[in-house]
């Protein structure tokens, strides 16, 4: 069972489209834990989305590395991740949702410490992101078409 790391802070919430091959896409949340020093990035449950993806570190895999970052496999992944939600909170896009501060909850699946420091964070947490604002997940969920 996945631990629980929950915390109230500034959100960017926007959709992703993860697969080009079969057009899938999902919503991710970005925020931090640990005063900063944890980037926190959850998919937003959606009933009815079969092409949620489980396992975000396995998601930034698939999405091929040329040398950007440094460090191992998972340490990359990590990087990914962190400047797939950092970008769409400092570059929002149309339609994505920036809250200034919201109550959440990750169910984590994977924790990874960093090789050095990306984007202010030293290690990225990743999982199952909720909201205790049901409105505010309401919205979320409202960013992509279902089924996506």
């Amino acid at each position: 069972m996945p631990r629980e790391l929950s915390g109230t802070g500034r959100l960017s919430i926007f959709p992703l489209l993860h697969d080009w091959e079969s057009g899938s896409r999902c919503v991710l949340a970005y925020t931090s834990a640990d005063n900063g020093y944890t980037a926190v990035v959850g998919v937003i449950p959606i009933e009815g989305n079969v092409h949620e993806p489980g396992d975000l570190f396995a998601l930034a895999g698939r999405h091929g590395f040329i040398g950007e970052w440094k460090g191992n496999h998972e340490q990359r992944c990590g990087c990914w991740l962190v400047c797939t939600g950092h970008g769409a909170l400092t570059v929002p896009k149309p339609g994505s949702l920036q809250i200034p501060e919201a109550a959440w909850s990750l169910g984590m699946a994977r924790t990874v410490e960093l090789d050095g420091t990306y984007a202010g964070h030293v290690r990225v947490a990743a999982g199952r992101m909720r909201f205790e604002d049901q409105d505010l997940e309401e919205r979320a969920r409202a960013l992509i078409p279902v089924p996506a």
